[in-house]
């Protein structure tokens, strides 16, 4: 599954392919320059058959004429000579390749798909890897080794982030600012096309890696989104954890979907799904991912998300606070026994709520206020601590940054240190962050998204990657979906089936009235969209009447509909929910939970999660729709019955490995949602077998 990058990012050869002092905008010497700097930790050759000596060293006419064979080859010639060269380059025992070159196909050019096509047969006939095609190069500084074609990145510090992004342009600038904040990094990889070796790969190879502890990437597409998944699991299992930036919230490929699920999970849901499942941290903007780079190389994770912020600005305090209700930070009160103790070493009148302002006076006398940060961080109802702090400008000019240190070695829980707003940063305030051994974090609201991260990340390594529940139902491979679903306790209404209008009414009395009646075809895949659904209905003239009424309806709209005929249901009372199963072609089977029935789309509060899922899964979901407030004593209504929604959705999803097979969607809308102790009822289900697609 994975493609060994250890010879591309640990060379021992390199070649550098067109060799020359003016050609690809002077990245060769570039470069050169840059193996140079660091005093040639690999063997450099020099390729070019129209130069015989370049910066005092012998150039090569091609690779047969090298005198060992070469682990590494830059390669800076024009695209349309990059296939031959390569493959003289396999023949003669080269490992990989780096490709700066655009004109691989992107944007739909037929030359360059042709070209790409060469690549790939090479890699697959040769066993050669390519790096890029369109990237900027990448960086090993355990080896000190700098494939990046400028001097820019010459300084980076050595550290523990390991670095894979799609961008080329974005890698190195978002590399300098990370670095200019206090990150260090073991490898990084701009990997642009991917048309050999991909973020799968990179990743899989810094799992493994010593020197890093923190994977950061940044994804615009997912080329095997299997391989992936299986990297980002490994990195978990290592207890390493990935922070991804994925660009683009787009909903393309859904316009076809035959299923309010199918429409409702847009690639950016599903990306998000398999994230949450494999404990991958989702961020939202580059200077985030910095922020988060930070706090999670400090090694710590809490055990719970209970936030404190300790300060000494009522404004700051002010700030946070609304940002707290506006993502979702919990920030409990202090126990009573530690404001009692805050009250002796505050401002007299200040209150010892949480954030806590500590008053003006200790933003002067840091020691007592170091004193207060370390009371807050033993108080039991708290999980992480942020303290006030910003970073000197010039040396000896922000106090003594071993009281920072001291307040984290207070105790085991995060210690972060905040700022209201972002600051310039040189190397007085780098070194006052490193001696103070945590993290200054930029921007009261990255320090909301940092800490929820981090808690997020916690809980999942508590909870690790669910499998599939043991399947204590032992069916007939062709029984009905509907007795598969009854076997993992999710049952409909009463209900019968009659296959003409004329015996609806009959099947209705044996129903017992009111009824609804629903229609049964495949032109009738959204029953509401074609009036294909009638309730109440108290007699069985009335239920006869409908039925005849909705397949005259359908049949004059579609005059080569077909009826197969009528399901005739109990009416049931409840809240109305949605639930469905849909086998997403890149990350595989979904799960999506909503409220809202008919109104879902319009309303499209609903969250989603890879199967399987587990019943604190399915409690997260139901926290994140907007209108969860309905399940409980809402306007006079009696609470709903959550746990038996839990478990009905936790069957659902235990229920998928027996139908995966045959089926590529499922859907109950609406799920009934009784009142306590009252159960739900799956008032239609509907699945879509696999030949439908």
């Amino acid at each position: 599954m994975f493609r060994s990058v250890e010879s591309f990012l640990r060379p021992q050869t390199i070649a550098i392919v067109g060799a020359s002092e003016t050609g690809g905008a002077g990245w060769p010497k570039g470069l050169y320059e840059n193996f140079k700097h660091e005093d040639f930790p690999a063997r450099v050759y020099l390729v070019n058959p129209r130069r015989d000596e370049l910066w005092g060293r012998k150039v090569y006419p091609d690779f047969a004429s090298l005198p060992e064979k070469i682990d590494l080859a830059v390669v800076i010639i024009p695209a349309e000579a990059i296939p031959g060269v390569l493959a003289e380059g396999a023949e003669a025992g080269l490992r990989n390749a780096l490709i700066y070159a655009s004109r691989f196909g992107e944007g739909g050019d037929d030359v360059g798909a042709e070209r790409a096509a060469e690549l790939r047969d090479i890699c697959d006939r040769t066993g050669l890897r390519i790096s890029g095609p369109n990237c900027m190069g990448a960086i090993s500084l355990p080896e000190r080794l700098l494939f990046y074609p400028t001097s820019r990145v010459r300084g980076l510090p050595l550290g523990s982030v390991g670095v894979v992004f799609q961008s080329g342009g974005t890698f190195q600038f978002w590399l300098e600012q990370g670095a200019a904040r206090g990150l260090g990094y073991s490898y990084a990889v701009s990997s642009g096309n991917e048309l050999d070796l991909d973020m799968a790969d990179y990743i899989n190879f810094l799992v493994d890696d010593d020197h890093t502890r923190v994977i950061a990437c940044m994804a615009e597409g997912v080329s095997r989104p299997d391989a992936l998944m299986a990297a980002v699991e490994r990195a978990f299992e290592a207890n390493k954890p990935v922070l991804m930036l994925k660009v683009g919230h787009s909903a393309a490929g859904q316009a076809a979907a035959q299923s309010h699920t199918g429409a409702l999970a847009t690639d950016h849901h599903v990306f998000t799904a398999m994230c949450r499942k494999f404990g991958v941290v989702p961020v939202d903007t580059l200077d985030a991912l910095i922020e988060m780079s930070l706090a999670f190389s400090a090694g710590r994770l809490p055990h719970g998300d209970r936030v404190a912020l300790v300060g000494y600005s009522g404004g700051a305090k002010g700030l946070f606070l609304d940002i707290a209700e506006t993502d979702g930070v919990s920030m409990p009160d202090f126990t009573p026994e530690t404001q009692a103790v805050l009250r002796e070493h505050i401002d007299a009148g200040v209150p010892t709520s949480n954030p806590l302002d500590t008053g003006a006076g200790l933003a002067r006398r840091f020691p007592e206020f170091a004193e207060v940060a370390k009371i807050v961080a033993q108080d039991p109802n708290i999980d992480m601590v942020s303290v006030q702090g910003q970073l000197p400008l010039a040396e000896g000019t922000a106090g003594d940054p071993d009281l920072f240190r001291q307040i984290r070695d207070s105790t085991d829980k995060p210690v972060v240190a905040h700022n209201r707003m972002s600051q310039n940063i040189n190397d007085a305030g780098r070194a006052f962050q490193a001696a103070a051994g945590i993290p200054f974090l930029q921007r009261l609201p990255e320090v909301a998204t940092t800490l929820k991260a981090l808690a997020a990340y916690a809980e999942r390594r508590r909870r690790g990657i669910p499998p599939f529940a043991a399947d204590k139902v032992s069916l007939d491979p062709d029984a009905a979906v509907e007795d598969v679903l009854a076997g993992h306790g999710i049952s409909g209404p009463k209900s019968a089936f009659a296959s003409n209008a004329a015996g609806v009414g009959d099947k209705a009395l044996g129903v017992g009235f009111p009824v609804a009646v629903k229609i049964v075809s495949p032109q009738a895949v959204h029953k509401t969209e074609v009036r294909g659904v009638a309730l109440n209905l108290a007699s069985p003239e009335d239920a006869v009447a409908a039925a005849q009424a909705m397949s005259d309806r359908l049949l004059a709209a579609e005059p080569g509909a077909v009826v197969e005929g009528f399901l005739i249901q109990q009416m049931v009372d409840g809240l109305e929910v949605i639930v469905g199963v849909r086998d997403d072609p890149q990350f595989g089977a979904v799960l999506a939970l909503g409220i809202g029935g008919v109104m879902v789309e319009a309303m499209r509060d609903v969250a989603f999660r890879l199967l399987p899922v587990t019943d604190e899964d399915v409690g997260d979901m139901i926290n994140e729709l907007r209108a969860k407030a309905v399940l409980g004593a809402f306007r006079g209504a009696a609470p709903r019955d959550v746990d038996a929604l839990v478990a009905a959705v936790v069957g659902l999803s235990n229920s998928w490995p027996a139908l995966q097979d045959r089926i590529s969607d499922i859907e109950i809308n609406p799920m009934m949602v009784g009142a306590e102790g009252e159960g739900v009822v799956a008032a239609d289900i509907r699945s879509l077998s696999r030949d439908q697609n």
